[in-house]
């Protein structure tokens, strides 16, 4: 079996193959093309279509994250963002990993608590709080940062409740990116609508109310999305924070400067980068030992260590054009068909013939499903498989029902590969819900029904080894 990586593969650009001389060399990640033999039995492959968690990889993107916060601000939390991915292998893993949760709604607090994690290990971020969980999680331990003004409301009504319980809490800064760094609000001219906005007063008026109700401001929430991920970015949010630090005489307990980082094997900012510009920021104005800084990172954790495997399942010529049909769907890799970037992949093919253009499709009925095009690579037949490298960022969480539903995800240790989530079915899909048997409306099927005793809903049982 002959893999071939193909790194230039795009959704909307074009792709070259090179072929490198020497047959065993290991993928790089580097952008480069290569061409490796492999003796590795395709029984050790999952079946397709299936995410693949490279754990090795994803221990070394999260040991870095962690070495980065020991050495320039040891005083700190590194929390993951569930939003990002929640798949419940993936929170448990960061959760034995000694990595906090950072969630942004009732349901991805539950899913926290559901499990393992304490309370006191979740930070609380969004404006979706409701009312019923944001005052067990005051009363609980939790890091929490308000962003509407329905929550300050009631943190200060829960304050006069409880009179002898001391409340901490942070609070989110809208503050305008776009001035302080131009052309990276992914907003634009718009602003951002998280937080409480300091320039027209909002944020002070939302200080006087909470302190007034006996209620501590224990922290700043800074986040901000941007396009490039630049180190301008963050000195820019904790200038910012700084200036409100001095400027409103706070004495913080936490500084959380969000998300957002630039997560590669190869890039040209490390998390390093990113948490040595945020001290030179801030220590002027706070004393790392004592104020504890937060970052939340998701996708420059997860994003590079998932793969996606897909099989073709049929070749079509259309006139000049090939078509390359395959179990896979471009919802899978790229849910919002707005990804830029080019997709890095790998073909296991045994092909010795080359096309100019391969249009590898997707199996819906929309036509515009195309996850990539390859140029002069390897006639790909039915059965070979395309594996889709670094697409573990929100492509799980906003996974579409449409037409199929949830494929396998598997992860994949040093000497085996082991299912932790099934290939969802019609079991899975039916969960929950009711419909119509003749004219009366039943409540989910009983476990011995036929609609929950399909073979195809059993897990894989079986540990695939090396």
């Amino acid at each position: 079996m002959t893999r071939i990586h193909v790194a230039r593969g795009s959704g909307r650009g074009q792709g070259d193959v090179v072929q490198l001389p020497d047959p065993i060399q290991e993928p790089d990640f580097q952008g480069e093309t290569r061409l490796r033999h492999s003796n590795r039995s395709r029984d050790i492959e999952p079946p397709t279509p299936a995410f693949v968690i490279d754990v090795p990889v994803l221990e070394e993107f999260v040991s870095r994250f962690q070495q980065a916060l020991d050495v320039h601000w040891p005083n700190s939390i590194l929390s993951y963002s569930f939003k990002t991915n929640s798949l419940p292998w993936l929170v448990s893993f960061m959760r034995n990993s000694g990595v906090w949760a950072e969630v942004v709604s009732d349901t991805e607090y539950e899913l926290a608590l559901a499990l393992g994690y304490a309370p006191d290990r979740i930070v609380y971020n969004g404006p979706i709080k409701s009312r019923e969980r944001l005052r067990f999680a005051l009363q609980n331990g939790s890091i929490i940062n308000l962003d509407s003004k329905r929550e300050v409301t009631w943190t200060a009504e829960l304050a006069r409740e409880l009179p002898g319980k001391e409340l901490a809490v942070g609070l989110r800064v809208n503050w305008d990116l776009e001035s302080l760094c131009p052309g990276e609000s992914t907003t634009g001219d718009e602003a951002s609508r998280f937080g409480f906005n300091a320039d027209n007063g909002e944020l002070d008026q939302v200080i006087a109310e909470l302190t007034s109700a006996g209620v501590r401001i224990a922290g700043l929430h800074m986040h901000r999305n941007s396009y490039s991920q630049s180190l301008g970015v963050y000195r820019a949010a904790a200038s910012v924070a700084a200036d409100l630090i001095t400027s409103r005489d706070l004495d913080l307990e936490w500084i959380d400067i969000g998300g957002g980082f630039f997560g590669s094997d190869t890039g040209p900012v490390t998390f390093d980068d990113y948490i040595a510009v945020i001290r030179k920021t801030l220590e002027p104005v706070v004393d790392p030992r004592r104020t504890r800084l937060i970052v939340e990172p998701g996708g420059s954790l997860i994003a590079v260590p998932v793969e996606f495997h897909a099989s073709v399942i049929d070749v079509k010529e259309v006139g000049p054009h090939t078509f390359v049909v395959t179990d896979a769907s471009r919802t899978n890799i790229d849910p919002l068909f707005r990804r830029q970037r080019r997709f890095e992949t790998r073909l296991d093919t045994e092909a010795t013939e080359y096309r100019r253009e391969q249009i590898i499709s997707g199996f819906t009925c929309m036509e515009d499903d195309r996850l990539t095009r390859l140029h002069d690579a390897p006639a790909l037949k039915t059965n070979d498989r395309i594996v889709f490298y670094k697409v573990g960022g929100y492509t799980m969480c906003y996974q579409s029902l449409f037409i199929e539903y949830l494929p396998a995800v598997y992860v994949r240790d040093r000497t085996s590969l082991t299912q932790v989530r099934r290939k969802w079915g019609i079991d899975e899909y039916l969960q929950g819900n009711r419909w119509y048997e003749k004219d009366e409306l039943v409540d989910p099927a009983a476990p011995e029904s036929p609609a929950t005793c399909r073979e195809t809903s059993n897990f894989r049982s079986e540990v695939l080894s090396v």
